[in-house]
């Protein structure tokens, strides 16, 4: 076979086409392959939606694939953090799968939990079958990062429009007006949005209505755009005094409010004493621009207003995307092109009600707060390993993920984390977290395994699904996930994941398999013969390598078939709604001399786990962003080392003066601050500034748990 020829064998000199597993975008790549490595990534001009579009971070991936800090035999502590010998796969399966056993017999399967990262969600049902694993076990302390990212968002969607998981996000192909609160796609890619050409589409509706970023920092995007500087973790102020001014105005939608709504009458009600101008004195944008940007919003026929991670981790995350998903309701812009929408995945039977627990149906054993989507208090999770009593964590599961570095107050996750009596990681490095496991087991990086696009393209204003083979053969011994999880379950006697309960044989389904039928069922798929223009993954593998158009778009109207309320409509009102409404109304101002810290993203990072490619981080030099108005009031200069405190700790970082935040605030990028066994990352500058977040369940959003990681209140001294 020619070099240049396009190939599905996995190793095989030529070309390979496969899509980037790294973000909501997931653009199609070229793979170079000889003699079994990687020789060049580049982007795929044949496919369908990205069109040869790719980021750096996509075509850096060989290095992650071939690092030589990677974890490529299974490891066994043997001593201090970090200290580990190779062991075999035999041996580290067979002691977990008996330590296990021992600890479900002595204290249940309460005892144990799973964390799963980032790269979870982007691997083929990796987030089903890791809450089976547990499940199968006894388990049900799911950890992850809805509680550090989409936490307020799921909630939200939840009580609104029924569902936690069918997401809303903005038309872009067809908008005319965007509003993004707290959302830097430049860096992010589009966050929760599957569109790989993303800047095009931006650049498309910045020239006919307008993009209007709003954030407290002059962030790479609002540098493009249009841009609204706000104080952090004060949005509910701001979203609340346009739809304040929207009733004020009569500009509401009232045939949308009146036909498919309910409650708007309350939300009107109890939204009258939140003025632009009592929003101005607290958010800092003045009322005169709120009122405007609500009027520019309403009478724009195509618009959306986007909430994205910075408005899901303050104090009133939960209130600011209610009051988000109720700004685009109320302004008509719900189920119209354009505007506001929801897609289908094209994985499982459409027109069902998903399938998630109930807000309120489970509760924290930590702080005693309500699950989304049933998953655990992130912030919870050292104490739930070292408070006593029944319940109490004894082994963890950290899958692809790092959360010592993600949640607040690492030093303490980290200590809470020796104490576990086992403590297994799958993961590519042996990085913060990993370091104190008594078993890091090496699993595929996604250009060695098979995958489908089977969840984020529900959110893709042009929507597509692909199945891409494995590139090249698996580097060392590592093993795909769901092989290590069937692998432990059967030392343990238990059902293969997946395995039908009723059938005669126990034998396992493949997840690819797996994969295949609900991709048939699916609503794009072939439902086993019925319909021959439907897909499999056999005819995505033949005939569309590069990935295959399910549509020309989700068409807006059907949206409303999506709203899973028991009586099909937008629930503007709900007792979560009038308590967070009370709340916002009776707080009081912060103190005058402390500074709201906020996060930032780089480009060349994705949360911790790419900072050993050095391409990617060999100019990164984390700072603390300040205005030179704050600085001047405490005497500092650009450059200083200062240290940054709360009750919880404090760190020290470098100044930067800059007028890109605004005054009364600072901000510092997270994931950094690295220990592990990675040395790259290790060399980096910066410093972990989760570290001085609270971890008590006291600090955090009470509705949804999460974690109170931007715009909270910190000390800046000199160092």
């Amino acid at each position: 076979m020619a070099e240049n020829e396009f190939t599905q064998i996995a190793g095989a000199d030529g070309q390979h086409r496969t899509y980037c597993r790294l973000c909501e975008a997931q653009c199609g790549l070229v793979v170079e392959v000889r003699d079994g490595q990687i020789e060049k990534i580049g982007p795929d001009r044949d496919h369908p939606v990205s069109e040869g579009h790719v980021c750096i971070k996509g075509t850096s991936f060989a290095a992650v694939t071939c690092d030589p800090d990677r974890v490529l035999t299974p490891l066994k502590r043997v001593g201090g953090p970090g200290e580990f010998t190779s062991v075999s796969w035999e041996e580290a399966l067979d002691d977990i799968a008996e330590r296990l056993q021992a600890i479900v017999d002595r204290h249940g399967g309460a005892a144990i939990g799973s964390y799963k990262g980032n790269p979870a969600s982007f691997a083929t049902l990796h987030s089903t079958y890791g809450a089976l694993f547990l499940k199968a076990l006894g388990g049900f302390k799911n950890f992850n990062a809805v509680q550090i990212d989409t936490g307020a968002k799921n909630l939200a969607q939840e009580l609104v429009f029924g569902s936690g998981t069918d997401w809303t996000f903005p038309d872009i192909e067809n908008a005319d007006m965007l509003i993004m609160i707290g959302a830097n796609p430049l860096v992010s890619h589009m966050s929760l949005i599957a569109e790989p050409r993303f800047l095009q589409k931006l650049d498309r509706i910045a020239a006919s209505e307008g993009v209007v970023v709003i954030d407290p920092r002059r962030t790479e995007t609002a540098h493009r755009y249009e841009h609204v500087p706000v104080m952090p973790d004060s949005d509910a102020w701001l979203v609340g005094a346009m739809i304040h001014h929207l009733f004020e105005a009569g500009l509401e939608d009232r045939d949308v409010l009146e036909a498919r709504s309910s409650g708007w009458e309350q939300l009107r009600e109890a939204l009258k004493p939140l003025t632009p101008e009592l929003a101005e004195s607290r958010c800092g944008v003045s009322a005169d621009t709120i009122r405007s940007l609500a009027e520019r919003f309403a009478r724009t026929p195509k618009a959306a207003c986007y909430g994205r991670v910075g408005t899901n981790r303050g104090r009133f995350g939960t209130l600011v995307n209610l009051l988000i998903e109720s700004l685009n309701v109320v302004a008509g812009k719900f189920g119209r092109d354009g505007g506001w929408i929801t897609g289908l995945a094209p994985i499982g039977k459409a027109g069902e009600r998903p399938l998630h627990p109930r807000y309120g149906s489970m509760r924290s054993r930590i702080g005693d707060l309500p699950l989304v989507l049933g998953s655990t208090p992130g912030g919870s999770l050292a104490a739930e390993i070292t408070t006593p009593g029944e319940g109490q964590m004894r082994a963890l599961f950290v899958d692809s993920g790092n959360p010592v570095l993600a949640y607040p107050d690492g030093e303490a996750l980290s200590e809470a984390l020796e104490q576990l009596d086992l403590l297994v990681g799958i993961d590519f490095y042996i990085n913060e977290t990993t370091r104190h496991a008594h078993y890091v087991l090496p699993s595929l990086t996604f250009l060695e395994r098979e995958d489908i696009t089977d969840y984020w393209v529900r959110n893709a204003p042009r929507p597509w699904v692909q199945f891409s083979t494995a590139v090249i053969e698996p580097q060392g011994e590592a093993r795909h996930e769901f092989d290590i999880y069937n692998a432990i379950l059967a030392r343990m006697g238990l059902p293969a994941l997946f395995s039908d309960p009723e059938a005669r044989s126990n034998e396992a389904p493949g997840l690819m398999e797996v994969a295949d039928r609900m991709l048939r069922i699916g609503p794009f798929g072939d439902q086993f013969g019925e319909n021959p223009d439907g897909l499999t993954i056999e005819k995505l593998r033949g005939e569309h390598p590069s990935g295959a158009r399910t549509a020309e778009r989700f068409e807006p109207e059907d949206s409303w078939s999506r709203v899973w309320t028991d009586d099909a409509k937008a629930q503007l009102w709900h007792e979560v709604t009038q308590a967070e409404i009370a709340r916002l109304l009776g707080e009081t101002d912060k103190q005058e001399d402390k500074l709201l810290l906020f996060g930032r993203r780089k480009l060349g990072s994705l949360n911790s786990w790419m900072h050993n490619v050095e391409r990617l981080v060999r100019n990164e030099a984390p700072t603390l962003m300040m205005h030179p108005d704050d600085a001047a009031a405490r005497g500092f200069f650009d450059g200083q080392a200062v240290r940054i405190s709360t009750p919880t700790g404090s760190v020290e970082a470098l100044l930067e003066v800059t007028d890109e935040v605004v005054p009364g605030a600072v901000c510092y990028p997270h994931g950094f601050g690295h220990k592990g066994g990675w040395q790259r990352a290790n060399d980096l500058p910066g410093v972990n500034i989760n570290l001085i977040a609270s971890s008590r369940p006291e600090d955090w959003e009470q509705v949804s748990g999460n974690v109170h990681v931007d715009g909270f209140p910190v000390s800046v001294e000199a160092a």
